[in-house]
């Protein structure tokens, strides 16, 4: 049904590097967590998924014993499908789901401010609060919130997409937020995930740079209290590939590999996948899990490419 509904859309709408039949899913493999260790999956940009990534990376979380998957927005092309992806969550098979908001939950096909405050609204009721998603918002017009996982891993969701910036409430919220995770005996490692990368990263200018000088002041304020509290990993989506890089001297990845239409970035970058990061005591390991199988590289750092959302 997904592959049918979004194929013609993909073409029109996106920057993509095909628009054929859609791709056969490859084999789950089943891979156990190793003693001591704890797995979390990290994804987005799901929209106009005609090869069936979404399903896929559902199941391997699962068989791969994901404690946690946490989605960094962009689940279908524009608001009014999502109920689709919430039906695909059954696949999950009781492993918790943590969304961010992305452009196209709260945007007609992610760029026309349509109805937005209903969206997000929308947004809440459908993947907060859930048997899926046991947390809610921490700010009543905003999907914003933070909970602890299994590993000692707390875990910060920003939203990046319903304003320019993050807004005033939101970055007081989050330096109260990793001021009390820092002082939490039971917090080892913060993790930050937001739609939008922070802008000025060095690895796309497809982020919150286009928010102008809001954007890159909120960005700055983000990744000074970032820095102060030792997040160890900033996670993003939007831009459709894989970069992986460092920001502020802290490990960021972006992750848009989860079925949108793939930018045209040479295929070291655009490819479908996730990310499974493994927590063992101090230690985080994070592999890139590619669609196809192949091995992944990750590079240091990338050139800014042609923008996607």
């Amino acid at each position: 049904m997904r592959a049918a509904r979004f194929l013609v859309a993909s073409c029109v709408f996106a920057f993509s590097t095909s628009c054929g039949p859609a791709a056969t899913p490859p084999p789950t493999v089943a891979s156990p967590v190793p003693e001591g260790h704890v797995r979390i999956v990290v994804g987005g940009d799901s929209r106009d998924d005609s090869a069936h990534v979404l399903p896929w990376a559902f199941r391997e979380a699962k068989a791969r014993g994901a404690s946690a998957f946490l989605f960094l927005g962009d689940m279908e092309l524009t608001p009014s499908f999502d109920a689709h992806f919430r039906r695909e969550l059954d696949e999950l098979q009781g492993v918790p789901f943590y969304p961010t908001l992305g452009n196209h939950e709260v945007k007609l096909i992610g760029a026309f401010s349509l109805g937005q405050a209903a969206a997000e609204k929308k947004f809440r009721e459908n993947f907060l609060g859930t048997k899926y998603t046991p947390v809610k918002s921490a700010l009543a017009d905003r999907v914003v919130y933070s909970v602890n996982l299994p590993g000692h891993v707390h875990f910060v969701a920003l939203d990046n997409v319903t304003q320019a910036g993050f807004g005033k409430d939101q970055l007081a919220w989050l330096e109260k937020d990793l001021d009390d995770a820092r002082g939490d005996p039971d917090v080892r490692h913060v993790f930050v995930g937001m739609h939008k990368p922070l802008a000025h990263n060095g690895a796309s200018a497809h982020g919150m740079d286009e928010d102008g000088k809001i954007g890159e002041d909120d960005s700055a304020a983000a990744l000074a209290m970032f820095q102060r509290a030792r997040v160890e990993l900033i996670l993003a989506s939007h831009v459709h590939q894989f970069i992986r890089f460092e920001q502020g001297g802290i490990r960021s990845y972006i992750t848009g590999g989860l079925g949108a239409p793939l930018n045209r970035a040479g295929p070291d970058h655009a490819f479908h996948h996730f990310l499974v990061v493994d927590v063992a005591g101090d230690r985080v390991d994070v592999e890139v899990l590619r669609f196809d199988g192949k091995p992944s590289l990750e590079p240091d750092n990338v050139s800014p490419s042609a923008p996607d959302d």
